[in-house]
C-alpha cells in the first residue's frame, strides 16, 4: 500500500511539472508630480477588447506590484486606476516561451484637473458571505462581538445549531472538525463547547463553515468543517488588545493578543484564562420497564471549572523565496463536580419496594503542548507555486477522580490516559494559467493509553482496595498514510474544482483488563467535486459531493463499563467498524444593495451509521447504552441565511434551517422534522452607543429511540466604544432575561420499557466585559498558506451526547 501511495504521489508532480508555463507582469506606480510612489493603486490585466478582469491586485506601500500566471497565448492590457488619478491603460507586449517576464519599470500616473471635495463613505460590512466551498461570518463586523463569548456567537452562524446543553451541531450533524486559521488546535480537542464558552468572541475575525471539505482535507466527519479565523494584525511594528469581563452566575474571563515584526522575524500570540461556576442544578429520571415497574431517580449538582492557553507563531523569512515558521501551543482545564442521588423503585400498584441514595465528588483535568515547524519554498515562475513541509508534535493529557456512595458501599475511581501524536506532510501547488493542480502526502501516527482504577472501601481494614474485576487499562494505535490530488479549473463564469484523497488506516486496540483486542487494517478513495456558476450581479450558484468517513474514535470502542452509576451503564463496542457517507449539497448565495442572501439544500445518507442504542435488562433493572453500526442515517434539509441594514443604522440578520431526518436499524427506526430559526438586530445611535437583541428558537431533535425538547433562547446588549479611532470599548449584555431555567428533555421508548430524562440548569446570565486596542501595524506576518490540519478524529460538541 505505501508503495501504491507514493507512485500515485510521485505520478501527480511530474504531471504538475508538465503543466504549460504562464507569464508574469510587474512594475511601480508613482506620482507624476512628485515621483513618489503610490500604494494600494489597483491594478488589473485584460484581454484587449475585452472588459472582463482575468487577474487583480494592488500595489504595495513602495509602489511595486506584481501579477503572474497569465497564458503565454493571449494579448493583454493593463489598467491602474487610484482615487485622484487619472486611469492609465497600457498594451502589453505579447509573452514568449523565452520571455515570460514583462517588466514595466517606473508607471506615472497624472492627477485629475478637477478637485474631489471631501466626502465620507458609511458602510456596513456583509456579515455573510459565500465562496465556492464555504460561508463565512464576519465576526468583527457584529457589534455583539465585544459582549458575547464564542459560543453565543456561533449561534448565529449559518448551517451551525446550539442546543439547550450548548452541544454544536453543523448541518444537524455533531461529527464536524473545528480548526483555528486553517489547521489543528489543541484548543478544541477535548471539548469544544468548553472552550467556545471560556473564549470572548472579540478574539474572532470570522467562522468559516466548510460543508464540502476539498480533498487535502482528512476524509473525517460528516457534517464538515468550522474553521476559527483569528485576527491578523499589521506589519512593521507591534499592536495587541486586551479583553476583560465578569459574569453571573459566577464567571470571569481575561485574554491578550499581540503582534510585533522587526525585519525578517515576526511573532504572533494569543492566550488567556477564564472561569466559571454552575450553580446547583436538578434533574429527573423516569423509567418503567415491561412488567411496570417504576424507577424513580432524583438529583442534583454542580460544577466549576477554570481554562488556561496560550498559543504563538514566529516566522523567519530565509529570502524572498523561502519560509519558515514555528508554531506552539499550550492548555490546561480543570474543574470541580458534585452530585447528590435518591432513587426510589415502585411496584405497578403505586408500593415503594426499595430506595438508595448515590452521591458522587469528583475533580478532572485536561493539558496539551503542541509544537509543529513549516518550510515553504515559493517558485520564481510564479509566487503562487509552493511546496511546503510540515512537521507537527503533540501530547495530551486528561484525568478525573471520584470519591462516591452507593447506597452503604464507598468507593473511589481514578482514570488517567495520555496521548502522543506525530504528523509529516508535503503540500505542492502548481499554477497553470486561471487553473491550479494541488498534490500532497500526509502521514499520522498516534499512540494512546488509559488506566481505569476501581477502589473499594473495605471498613474492617480502613483501606480502599483495588477491584481487578472493575478496573481497566488498553492501549490503543491508530497510523494513516493519506495522499491526495485536486484540480481548480476556472472558465468564464463557470468554476469547477474535482479532487481524490486515498487513505490507509491501522488501528490497533489493546484492552487489557477485559482481554479484548481489536485490529482492523481498510483503505478509503474519498471522491470530491465542487462546480459553481457565477449568475447575473454578484450571484452565485454551487453544487458539490463529497463522501465522509466516521472513523469510532477511542470513547466508541472501549468495551469497559464503570460502575458509578449501576442502574445506567454505557460501554464502548470494540467491534465498530469506519462508515462512509455520502454528502450532497446545493447552495445560492446573492448580494443586493447591501442585503445578502444564503440557501442552500443538502441531503446527507450512511448506510451503516454509529448509533447509540439503549436497551433494558427486566433481570436486573439495568439499563444498557452502546454504540453499533447498526443502521440507514439521512437527512434532508434546507438552511436559509439573510442579512441586510436600514438607514445606514439598523442591522437585521436571519438564520433557519429545517430537516427531515429519517433513521433505520433492524430492530429501532425514527423519523421526524427538526427546525431552528435565530434572528439579529441591531441599531447604531449617535456617538457609538449601540443596542442588539436575538431571540431564537430550536425544535426537538429525532434520534433513534427517542426525541429531546424543544427550547428558545433570547438577550439584550448594549455596547459603547470611545478613546481615539475607537481603540476602547464597553459593553453589558443579559442572556434570557425571562427565563430564569431551561427545562431540557430527552425520552426513550423501546421494547416494552419507557424512559425521560429532564434537567434543569440556570438560563439567564448577565456579563460585563471591557475591551482594548493599542499599537499601530500595516500588514501581518508571513504565514505559510499550506499546513498541517489534523481534522480525522470523530468528535464534535455532541460525540457522547452532551457528556463531553
Amino acid at each position: 500500500m505505501k508503495q501504491t501511495l507514493l507512485a500515485a504521489l510521485l505520478c501527480c508532480f511530474l504531471s504538475s511539472f508538465a503543466a504549460a508555463q504562464t507569464g508574469t507582469v510587474k512594475g511601480t506606480a508613482l506620482d507624476s508630480a512628485t515621483t513618489k510612489p503610490l500604494s494600494y493603486v489597483t491594478v488589473l490585466v485584460q484581454e484587449q477588447g475585452k472588459t472582463e478582469a482575468l487577474k487583480t491586485t494592488f500595489t504595495q506601500p513602495d509602489g511595486s506590484f506584481e501579477l503572474a500566471g497569465l497564458p503565454l497565448a493571449g494579448q493583454y492590457q493593463l489598467l491602474l486606476t487610484y482615487v485622484g488619478f487619472q486611469t492609465k491603460t497600457i498594451k502589453l507586449p505579447a509573452f514568449t516561451a523565452d520571455k515570460p517576464l514583462i517588466a514595466l519599470g517606473k508607471i506615472t500616473l497624472a492627477g485629475t484637473t478637477n478637485k474631489l471635495q471631501e466626502v465620507q463613505v458609511t458602510t456596513e460590512k456583509l456579515l455573510v458571505t459565500q465562496d465556492i466551498d464555504k460561508i463565512s461570518y464576519n465576526v468583527e463586523a457584529d457589534p455583539e462581538s465585544k459582549t458575547m463569548t464564542a459560543l453565543d456567537m456561533l449561534r448565529k452562524v449559518p448551517l451551525l445549531t446550539v442546543d439547550a446543553e450548548d452541544n454544536i451541531k453543523l448541518n444537524g450533524s455533531g461529527s464536524y472538525k473545528v480548526l483555528v486559521n486553517g489547521k489543528t488546535s489543541s484548543l478544541f480537542v477535548n471539548s469544544p463547547k468548553d472552550v467556545f464558552k471560556s473564549m470572548p468572541a472579540s478574539s474572532i475575525k470570522s467562522v468559516e463553515v466548510i460543508t464540502n471539505p476539498p480533498s487535502k482535507y482528512e476524509a473525517e466527519g460528516v457534517g464538515g468543517i468550522i474553521n476559527i479565523i483569528t485576527h491578523k494584525n499589521e506589519n512593521n511594528g507591534y499592536n495587541g488588545s486586551v479583553n476583560l469581563g465578569l459574569g453571573l452566575p459566577k464567571s470571569s474571563y481575561g485574554s491578550g493578543f499581540f503582534t510585533a515584526v522587526q525585519g525578517k522575524f515576526g511573532f504572533s500570540g494569543y492566550g488567556g484564562m477564564g472561569n466559571n461556576n454552575s450553580p446547583s442544578n436538578r434533574s429527573t429520571l423516569y423509567r418503567q420497564d415491561p412488567s411496570g415497574t417504576i424507577m424513580d431517580q432524583e438529583g442534583s449538582g454542580k460544577n466549576s471549572g477554570r481554562h488556561v492557553y496560550f498559543s504563538g507563531e514566529l516566522s523567519f523569512e530565509l529570502d524572498t523565496l523561502n519560509l519558515f515558521t514555528a508554531n506552539f501551543s499550550t492548555n490546561r482545564s480543570n474543574g470541580d463536580n458534585s452530585m447528590q442521588q435518591l432513587v426510589r423503585n415502585i411496584s405497578p400498584e403505586g408500593q415503594l419496594l426499595n430506595a438508595y441514595s448515590r452521591q458522587n465528588t469528583g475533580t478532572n483535568y485536561w493539558e496539551n503542548q503542541d509544537f509543529g515547524v513549516n518550510l515553504q519554498h515559493t517558485f520564481k515562475r510564479n509566487k503562487e507555486q509552493l511546496l511546503t513541509l510540515s512537521y507537527r508534535y503533540g501530547k495530551n493529557g486528561n484525568g478525573n477522580f471520584s470519591d462516591f456512595i452507593y447506597n452503604q458501599d464507598i468507593g473511589t475511581t481514578d482514570n488517567n490516559g495520555d496521548a502522543v501524536e506525530q504528523t509529516l506532510q508535503a503540500d505542492y501547488v502548481h499554477p497553470f494559467g486561471k487553473h491550479n493542480l494541488e498534490v500532497g502526502a500526509k502521514s499520522i501516527f498516534r499512540k494512546n493509553t488509559s488506566d481505569y482504577y476501581y477502589k473499594q472501601y473495605d471498613p474492617e481494614q480502613h483501606l480502599y482496595i483495588l477491584n481487578p474485576g472493575l478496573s481497566n487499562n488498553f492501549a490503543y494505535d491508530q497510523d494513516i498514510n493519506a495522499a491526495y490530488t485536486a484540480v481548480s479549473l476556472k472558465k468564464d463564469k463557470w468554476g469547477l474544482k474535482v479532487g481524490a484523497r486515498l487513505e490507509a488506516t491501522s488501528v490497533d486496540a489493546d484492552f487489557k483488563s477485559s482481554g479484548t483486542v481489536a485490529k482492523n487494517e481498510y483503505t478509503n478513495l474519498i471522491p470530491n467535486v465542487s462546480l459553481s456558476r457565477m449568475l447575473k450581479g454578484m450571484s452565485t450558484l454551487r453544487l458539490s459531493y463529497t463522501q465522509r468517513i466516521e472513523r469510532p474514535s477511542l470513547y466508541y470502542l472501549n468495551p469497559y463499563v464503570s460502575p458509578i452509576d449501576p442502574k445506567n451503564i454505557s460501554y464502548g463496542n470494540p467491534n465498530l467498524n469506519a462508515a462512509t457517507s455520502n454528502v450532497f449539497n446545493l447552495a445560492y448565495n446573492t448580494f443586493v444593495k447591501g442585503t445578502s442572501v444564503n440557501a442552500s439544500v443538502f441531503h446527507n445518507f450512511t448506510n451503516n451509521s454509529i448509533q447509540r442504542v439503549t436497551t433494558f435488562n427486566p433481570a436486573d433493572s439495568v439499563a444498557s447504552t452502546t454504540y453499533g453500526n447498526i443502521g440507514r442515517n439521512s437527512t434532508t434539509g434546507l438552511s436559509l441565511n439573510g442579512n441586510t441594514t436600514f438607514f445606514k443604522k439598523l442591522n437585521v440578520n436571519l438564520n433557519g434551517g429545517i430537516s427531515y431526518v429519517d433513521l433505520h436499524s433492524s430492530l429501532y427506526s425514527n423519523s421526524g422534522f427538526s427546525a431552528n430559526v435565530f434572528s439579529y438586530i441591531s441599531y447604531k445611535f449617535e456617538k457609538n452607543w449601540r443596542v442588539s437583541t436575538n431571540i431564537g428558537y430550536y425544535s426537538p431533535n429525532v434520534l433513534l429511540q427517542g426525541t429531546s425538547a424543544a427550547y428558545m433562547f433570547n438577550s439584550f446588549s448594549v455596547n459603547k466604544q470611545f478613546l481615539k479611532e475607537e481603540k476602547a470599548g464597553i459593553s453589558l449584555s443579559v442572556s434570557n432575561p425571562f427565563q430564569e431555567n431551561r427545562r431540557w428533555v430527552n425520552e426513550v421508548a423501546s421494547e416494552g420499557f419507557y424512559q425521560k430524562q429532564v434537567s434543569y440548569f440556570q438560563a439567564r446570565r448577565f456579563s460585563l466585559s471591557f475591551n482594548y486596542r493599542f499599537g499601530k501595524l500595516k500588514g501581518g506576518i508571513k504565514k505559510n498558506k499550506r499546513g498541517i490540519k489534523n481534522d480525522d478524529l470523530q468528535g464534535g460538541g455532541d460525540q457522547k451526547e452532551g457528556g463531553n
